[in-house]
């Protein structure tokens, strides 16, 4: 199959599901191992498809925290005629939560919250970015083989949500219907909430080994969802004390509460009590799973009785005020309650409501309150003091963005209690309140408590050391620290640093600063290029301050020439660009070369020192004779090898042939004189000619 996108080389499929397939691949640009999640054909011959699956692979891609696959690009090829988008993924390697459940069993609780706070930060990032995961289960839940914690298939359900009802399209939600939130399954409009609640139901099936709701069909989980209350996850674990019971209750119901107001407000809130949870610590929602003594009492004409029968109740936190007085005005149309008091709450909060059995339950309770309410005042009326309570609820003002010490006065001179948490915030002034809880708005009693976030100024983190490595391996590493890298960086060349690695970064490595800062960074260009010059015709040492001069060295090899010794006759790469600080081969002159001068009709003394006069200092050797008429010629050489002109080393061996009188070679009489040359050399050595 050709490369997806001209860059990645598919694999084998290692996963499926309702939308897309999963396969392992290979960037071939980069060199790194992926994942490549595609549309599935049929689905995307629809346009819609396409597009939010497109959109929502952006989406995704804005996302850049430690616990979230990253998206590394997006795209489309055609298969079978068909575009088909896809996205690259970060490749995980290791057991989704699904897997972890059936292959090791249920979790402890303490194990369970460990393993899932990392899954409230990812989940925080992701709503801080503005987008909702929509399928939180344990099958998007992976831990790596070193233990990390990783949240997939962000944004991608919300394509499928978009084109139709979650409740129609059973093959899609047959898997997740057991996550769905109350909203969700009513066909609401879902907010970050809905992540919360999709969240408690992981927590409930990881640490009891079943969904908090089970049905024959997704209508019926759902409707359950809607309608029924999930039994406590305690009642599905031995062995656990009264106050880890509590605990666990507390956390799970909580974040499941029906009504959003009711759950966690963020993720992040409940990775919070997550971590108490996981450190056996009292959380924050097992807190109201306290009542105290006055909240067993009824206020009757300034004094405190007993109530007028035992009955069970739903533990009301301390914090909320006087239990009985929340829920009255919680039933006369008061804003949700504190957050402390949610899980306490949500049970009656949500209890169903079904048609007339809730008005002739409202009805017989009218009454009984009516007979029980003349009792009371006719029980303890006195002519003396016939006063009659009148309570008076508080409206909480928004004190978010003004200064600590100001709001909490603001809030105690209503009458209300203050209690204060610091926060890190980039954004927020030190000092001064990021949000408050309950919201603002909300009616509560006189002594209520509110929660003031307060920030504490940017949180520190140390800038980590990206020297040496390369820009994408810089992102990765500043993004574990809380930090981003600047998209914009300098490029500078660089004798030790190899070509796109940072050379230095600004700040310096093991700086504190604040989290969401930039760091600034520059990036080898590689070696400083310089263009090799011509230097043919220069001598050595020239040449080589030449090449010095430019930041190159040079590596001489001596070859035969007639040119004078050490002279450059040759430079490899000349006029060519190379880096800095290379060697440069160059070829010089030995002066070894010379041209075979005309040594015939001499004798071999004279000849020898013509040619030592030329500078020649090999061995002249005397070949076989050359036979003569001319009486003149003897004893004078009658040719050589080399020849007159040719060119020959200095130290290069002559042969010489010289003139030997022989009297058979002289004309007949009546004959011109003897000729200058005889016709040939008796014995004649290879290469010499006739004469």
């Amino acid at each position: 199959m050709p490369l997806i996108g001209d860059r990645y080389d598919l694999g084998v499929s290692i996963g499926t599901g309702g939308m897309s397939d999963v396969y392992a691949a290979t960037d071939t640009l980069l060199g790194r191992e992926i994942a490549i999640k595609m549309l599935k054909v049929d689905l995307a011959r629809d346009e819609n498809f396409r597009e939010r699956f497109r959109r929502e692979a952006q989406n995704s891609a804005r996302l850049n925290h430690p616990n979230i696959v990253a998206v590394y690009d997006t795209g489309s090829c055609v298969i079978d005629g068909v575009d088909v988008p896809y996205i690259v993924m970060e490749r995980v390697i290791g057991r989704n939560l699904r897997d972890i459940m059936r292959e090791d069993g249920v979790l402890p609780p303490e194990r369970a919250a460990a393993l899932l706070t990392p899954v409230t930060a990812a989940l925080q990032a992701s709503h801080d970015a503005g987008i909702i995961h929509r399928d939180v289960k344990p099958a998007n839940i992976m831990v790596t083989n070193t233990g990390e914690v990783k949240v997939m298939d962000f944004g991608i359900a919300r394509a499928m949500d978009d084109s139709t009802s979650a409740m129609t399209q059973t093959s899609a939600v047959i898997g997740t219907a057991q996550y769905l939130s109350p909203e969700q399954a009513r066909g609401k409009t879902a907010d970050f909430r809905s992540d919360v609640y999709a969240l408690g139901c992981v927590l409930y099936e990881s640490v009891t080994g079943k969904p908090p709701f089970e049905g024959e069909t997704p209508f019926a989980v759902a409707y359950q969802h809607v309608q029924e209350d999930p039994e406590e996850p305690s009642s599905y674990i031995s062995g656990l004390s009264p106050q880890e019971a509590v605990n666990i209750d507390a956390v799970t119901l909580t974040a499941m509460a029906k009504h959003p107001a009711d759950r966690y407000q963020t993720a992040a809130e409940m990775g919070e009590d997550l971590k108490r949870l996981s450190r056996g610590a009292v959380t924050q929602a097992a807190r109201s799973h306290v009542a105290t003594p006055s909240q067993e009492q009824t206020v009757v004409s300034g004094r405190a009785v007993p109530a007028p029968a035992p009955v069970a109740t739903t533990a009301i936190p301390a914090a909320a005020g006087a239990g009985a007085g929340a829920m009255a005005g919680a039933g006369a149309g008061a804003d949700p309650a504190p957050r402390e008091s949610r899980y306490a709450q949500h049970r009656e909060n949500t209890k169903p409501q079904n048609g007339w059995l809730k008005w002739l339950a409202g009805l017989l309770a009218l009454v009984a309150l009516g007979f029980v309410g003349a009792f009371m005042f006719d029980y303890f009326r006195t002519e003396d003091s016939p006063e009659t309570i009148t309570e008076t609820m508080i409206t909480l003002p928004d004190v978010a963005g003004q200064e600590r010490n100001a709001a909490q006065q603001q809030l105690e001179d209503l009458g209300l209690q203050v209690e204060i948490v610091e926060e890190p915030s980039p954004d927020v002034p030190r000092n001064n309140v990021i949000r408050m809880n309950p919201e603002a708005g909300s009616h509560l009693r006189e002594g209520t408590t509110v929660n003031l976030t307060v920030s504490s100024g940017p949180e520190m983190t140390d800038v980590p050391d990206v020297s040496g490595k390369s820009p994408q391996e810089a992102v990765q590493i500043l993004s574990g620290a809380g930090l981003e890298l600047n998209s914009e960086f300098d490029e500078e060349e660089s004798d030790t640093v190899e070509s796109g690695l940072i050379i230095r970064q600004n700040p310096p490595a093991g700086t504190q600063l604040s989290k969401g800062s930039k760091i600034s960074i520059v990036v080898s260009a590689g070696k400083e290029k310089v263009r090799i010059p011509s230097l043919i015709g220069m001598d050595a040492d020239a040449a080589s301050e030449t090449l010095s001069s430019l930041g190159l060295e040079a590596q001489f090899e001596q070859v035969d020439s007639s040119k004078p010794e050490g002279e450059v006759i040759a430079v490899a790469g000349s006029g060519t660009e190379v880096d800095k600080g290379s060697t440069v081969a160059i070829q010089i002159s030995n002066g070894m070369i010379i041209e075979m001068i005309d040594i015939t009709r001499k004798t071999p003394e004279e000849a020898r020192t013509a040619l030592e006069e030329s500078g020649w200092s090999g061995t002249l050797t005397e070949g076989p004779a050359a036979a003569t008429g001319a009486l003149i010629d003897e004893g004078l050489i009658a040719a050589t090898q080399p020849k007159e002109g040719d060119e020959i080393r200095k130290d290069a061996d002559i042969t010489i042939n010289v003139w030997k009188f022989d009297a058979t070679k002289l004309l007949p009489t009546g004959q011109p004189g003897p000729p200058e040359r005889p016709d040939r050399i008796d014995n004649q050595a290879p290469g010499i000619p006739d004469i």
